[in-house]
């Protein structure tokens, strides 16, 4: 008996395993069947095979028949019992039998071969200029018809010598001086569009290009006279402006090697500060602050010099390269600056034109050796030694050029006439004309703690050269002509937190020609005033762009030359200098006298002459990288330089300058 009821018990455990093994082979086949559904799914998990191999089978304890008897031994090849899942977790089989297994992520876009970054600004300026002319409009002694004043600002129409004489115009006591005319207003615009098209990893292609520049508002009504427009016979009539225009300032192709980045095509010129060569764009400083992020790519908001209204752009060929155990960078760069005249035959539109000699071209040569951020890692590695380490950050260079002009065209210096002087007619001349320019930059930055800053850069350069054949220019036989010339500047900052304390200053040397500025007759620094020949040229003029005021030297002189000038500003702000928000005013004063006085109209020699002393206001606000708006009041005071003495460009009477104030605001929307 015993051993017939083992031997049912053996049976049933058998039965019992095939059931079991059949309910698994069965539940395999579903499972397989679904898998075949989400086998994208389960592409991105791993291969299916995988995932069942880690997932143990379900198993259920096998009951016993009712009324047996508890076997003696263990069933045979009994299954070992599942782990049972975490509580709240359910298995990848369970997922996919209820359905609540998780879409699979998409897939990451394949990168593109080309990429466009855009950065600029949207500039809306108006401004009120009052008695920029000094209150000077003194008619020249010959024939009377120009306006004759010692600022570089022209007077008001209205006080002009044709709008004052009966003769000329017989409305003059309505629309000349009886209006009391002193203040011009206005107000202009810009768009600056730079867009960068990224080619691959290693190649990309960058412009500037400024939209309606400058425009005045006004300044092109769609009106151009009765034959013109018939329906607009006066521009009293006018409905609507002419079309804007575009100006291209930058366009350069630019390729990375495994030895530097080469780039060519027409390109912003920068150096240092900007005394010498400036871009047009902020590098370091806007209006007098250091920008809160130096060097590498421009952020938006922060950098763009959006005051700023020229620069200087060259077409050349530069190849920069670094130096590691150095930590240094080298920049060697050919300027194509003047081709001289050219071959353009407009009956031939299949020819390109072509440099019609060699031997007329101005032809530069440069090497730049620096210490400063120039990419994005070197920006962030900066940026980290500030703000991490707490150690200063020390950068500087040296910049050297050499100019060359072999030949020139007789009579003339004016490249807008080399395009209408035909080549039968063009006669070549010996210029010889020489130049070497060096140039050093030095910058020092520190973050004394997370709410102090200390920042001092400087920068100084010196011309020398000449011009063995200056022709008729100077209206003179003395044609040999020397250079020597120098400039300085330096600016500093102390920034706490909401208080900020700077310090412009600087000088150029200056010629002893008493032309003055940068306005003054074309060969203003070949001779002097009245036609003597200046043998040695020692005026230097700071780049245009490089701006340290808002009135005296910027509008009423043109630029800092022939000056000594230093100027301290007190800034008082709502939100630290590091914050997005900016809310502040900033208050200056800046004094300057003559470096050489016989430079100046009203100076005499042995006497130290007075230039002036600004006074200035400005009040800001806005959030870095989304608009900006400032308004600025400047006040000049003019010294004895601007005396206008008879005699001076022929002016018929001797006359004192006025003071004069200007009014201007800023609305930027950078991006």
């Amino acid at each position: 008996m015993m051993q017939q009821l083992g031997q049912q018990i053996e049976i049933a455990n058998t039965h019992a395993q095939v059931a079991r093994a059949m309910a698994l082979h069965e539940r395999w086949q579903r499972r397989s069947l679904r898998l075949s559904v989400w086998a994208a799914a389960l592409a991105v998990l791993g291969s299916a095979h995988a995932a069942l191999a880690q997932e143990p089978p379900e198993t259920k304890d096998d009951a016993p028949a009712v009324g047996a008897p508890e076997p003696a031994t263990a069933p045979v090849a009994a299954e070992p019992p599942a782990k049972p899942a975490p509580a709240g977790k359910k298995g990848l089989l369970d997922q996919i039998d209820d359905g609540t297994l998780p879409t699979p992520p998409k897939a990451a876009p394949t990168p593109s071969f080309l990429q466009l970054e855009w950065h600029g600004y949207f500039r809306f300026r108006p401004e009120i200029l009052n008695n920029g002319h000094l209150g000077m409009a003194v008619p020249d002694k010959q024939i009377g018809n120009r306006a004759i004043t010692t600022s570089a600002v022209a007077p008001p129409l209205s006080l002009w010598p044709a709008n004052n004489d009966p003769d000329k115009n017989s409305q003059s006591s309505k629309v000349g001086k009886s209006t009391e005319e002193t203040a011009m207003s206005g107000a202009t615009m810009r768009l600056r569009l730079q867009p960068s098209l990224t080619i691959g990893k290693d190649a990309r292609i960058v412009s500037t290009i400024d939209v309606m520049d400058n425009t005045v508002l006004g300044g092109d009504p769609d009106y151009s006279g009765y034959q013109g427009r018939p329906d607009v016979p006066i521009s009293a009539f006018t409905m609507s402006t002419k079309p804007g225009v575009m100006n291209v300032k930058e366009l350069y192709g630019e390729l990375k090697t495994l030895v530097g980045v080469l780039r060519v095509g027409r390109q912003a010129s920068s150096w240092g500060l900007g005394m010498l060569a400036h871009g047009g764009g902020g590098d370091g400083w806007d209006m007098g602050r250091p920008t809160l992020y130096y060097g590498g790519p421009r952020r938006p908001g922060d950098g763009h010099g959006y005051a700023l209204d020229s620069g200087s752009y060259v077409d050349r060929a530069a190849f920069v390269t670094g130096i590691p155990k150095a930590q240094l960078y080298a920049s060697v760069f050919y300027d194509y600056l003047a081709n001289g005249l050219q071959t353009n035959d407009l009956l031939r539109p299949d020819v390109v034109p072509r440099n019609a000699t060699g031997s007329d071209d101005v032809r530069q040569y440069g090497l730049a050796l620096m210490r400063r951020p120039l990419s994005e890692d070197d920006a962030a590695a900066r940026q980290h030694l500030l703000e991490v380490e707490r150690k200063p950050a020390i950068d500087g260079g040296l910049y050297f050029v050499y100019r060359t002009q072999k030949n020139d065209l007789q009579g003339t210096t004016d490249p807008a006439k080399l395009g209408t002087t035909s080549l039968d007619s063009a006669q070549l001349m010996v210029r010889g004309a020489t130049a070497a320019i060096a140039d050093a930059w030095f910058r020092y930055e520190q973050r004394l703690s997370p709410l102090r800053r200390l920042v001092a850069e400087a920068e100084g350069a010196y011309i020398g050269g000449s011009v063995d054949d200056a022709n008729a220019l100077a209206g003179t036989s003395d044609k040999k002509r020397e250079i020597s010339m120098w400039g300085f500047t330096a600016k500093g900052a102390f920034q706490d937190e909401g208080m900020g304390y700077y310090l412009d200053l600087g000088g150029a040397s200056g010629d002893d020609t008493q032309c003055f500025g940068v306005y003054g007759k074309a060969d203003c620094s070949l001779a002097t005033y009245s036609g003597t020949p200046n043998t040695l040229i020692t005026g230097f003029k700071f780049n245009r762009a490089y701006q340290i005021d808002h009135l005296l030297f910027h509008d009423l002189i043109g630029t800092v030359t022939n000056a000594w000038y230093i100027k301290p500003t007190v800034s008082i702000n709502a939100f630290p200098w590091y914050s997005a928000d900016m809310l502040g005013l900033d208050l200056s004063v800046m004094q300057a006298i003559a470096q050489n006085s016989l430079g100046t109209p009203g100076g005499k020699s042995g006497e130290i002459t007075n230039i002036g002393t600004e006074l200035a206001a400005r009040g800001f606000l806005g959030r870095r990288g989304q608009a900006y708006a400032d308004v600025i009041f400047a006040y000049a005071v003019t010294g004895s330089a601007f005396n206008l003495v008879e005699g001076w460009y022929d002016a018929s009477t001797s006359q004192s300058p006025t003071n004069a104030w200007k009014l201007t605001g800023h609305l930027v929307l950078p991006f």
